[in-house]
């Protein structure tokens, strides 16, 4: 009879352990999530020539990844990112070919002390400025400034170690830190960057710097920056060879306001170049409004002036996007640049025109997942 009992009771402690062990388990997540996103569109000028092209990716960038969140105890969680993009035209990898281009990191996070993480990251003109970007708002990513060297259009940096706080009456603030892995020299290929953000009601502010050692330009931007040519001619407008200069120093603060259906939002980025001794300042002053007719329809415009010495760009948004769900949406948006004179106008990501200006127009569709 004790016997029997002592089984019993094994049984049943056994069962709850697992019953625990179960219950643990599922506090932990990994979600898979992702964006396709396709459609086509009209280019004005490519090399002087009209252009219709099956685009991928121009209401956002398409891509699927995982992310992951397990419960440590005492308020402390792991967490962990990877996420890929692609092209939906042909199916290959983005950003350079990288499996996890976009972002692959891992580290901590607590909801008293912050989140501390480690790996290839965005760093904060995108995190805490994108949110006031035409790009963004529109949307379509030819809607980013020049060459993207804002970094607006969410730009990473390798070997990062990203530091957030948790947030105080509205504040937040973060720091990165990225290792340039060059032995005998602790500076070059290295990156410093800092945040802050603030939201209260229908107000949110955000601002940025970044400080990259060594930095490679892929992109153009129509003209030639401290005797480096710009002009990106080959396909999404990369430059052949591409350009390094010895720092690229970003900067920025935006701030928008939600006004009943109106977002009101408004951002200033200043960008530096330095090599071998010298250095020029690309600004970019930038503001716009996005309006919700209702709660499937919208419309947006916004307004970008961009200065580089003498070089100067006008650049108009404008767009609507249809909404069929929470995940479905259906967009049509034109984006304007003129440049002044003697400079080859090119929008973000696509190769340069023949003449100051360039004009494109996209109809898409994007499902979120």
């Amino acid at each position: 009879m004790r016997t029997s009992i002592r089984s019993g009771a094994g049984w049943v402690a056994g069962a709850a352990l697992l019953a625990a062990m179960a219950a643990a388990r599922a506090q932990g997540t990994v979600n898979l999530y992702g964006i396709v996103d396709g459609g086509v569109s009209f280019v004005t000028n490519e090399s002087g020539k009209h252009a219709w092209v099956q685009t991928s990716g121009v209401g956002q960038s398409d891509r699927w990844g995982l992310r992951g969140v397990e419960p440590l105890g005492d308020g402390w969680r792991a967490v962990f990112r990877l996420e890929n993009g692609f092209t939906l035209n042909d199916g290959r990898f983005s950003q350079g070919g990288l499996e996890f281009g976009r972002q692959a990191f891992v580290g901590l996070a607590s909801d008293r002390f912050g989140t501390l993480t480690f790996g290839r990251q965005y760093d904060f003109m995108s995190t805490n400025l994108t949110q006031f970007a035409a790009g963004t708002l529109t949307p379509s990513v030819y809607a980013f400034h020049l060459g993207d060297l804002d970094r607006l259009g969410a730009e990473r940096i390798d070997n990062a170690v990203r530091y957030l706080t948790p947030e105080f009456g509205g504040f937040q603030f973060g720091g990165l830190y990225a290792f340039g892995g060059q032995p005998g020299n602790f500076v070059a290929n290295s990156a410093v960057a800092f945040g802050a953000t603030y939201a209260h009601g229908p107000f949110r502010a955000g601002a940025a710097y970044l400080g990259i050692h060594n930095y490679t330009a892929a992109f153009g931007i129509g003209t030639t920056v401290l005797g480096a040519p710009l002009v990106g001619t080959g396909p999404q407008g990369l430059l052949s060879p591409f350009r390094v200069f010895d720092k690229l120093t970003v900067a920025g603060v935006g701030a928008g306001y939600q006004w009943g259906p109106a977002f009101v939002h408004g951002l200033f980025t200043l960008v530096n170049f330095s090599q071998n001794g010298a250095d020029a300042s690309l600004r970019t002053a930038e503001g716009g409004v996005k309006y919700s007719v209702n709660y499937a329809f919208s419309v947006a415009g916004s307004y970008a002036y961009s200065k580089l010495g003498q070089a100067h760009w006008n650049q108009i948004v404008g767009g609507i996007d249809y909404a069929f769900s929470k995940r479905t949406d259906v967009y049509l948006n034109a984006v304007v640049l003129r440049a002044s004179s003697g400079v080859r106008a090119q929008l973000f990501s696509l190769p340069a025109s023949s003449s100051n200006s360039q004009t494109v127009v996209s109809l898409g569709m994007r499902h979120l997942f």
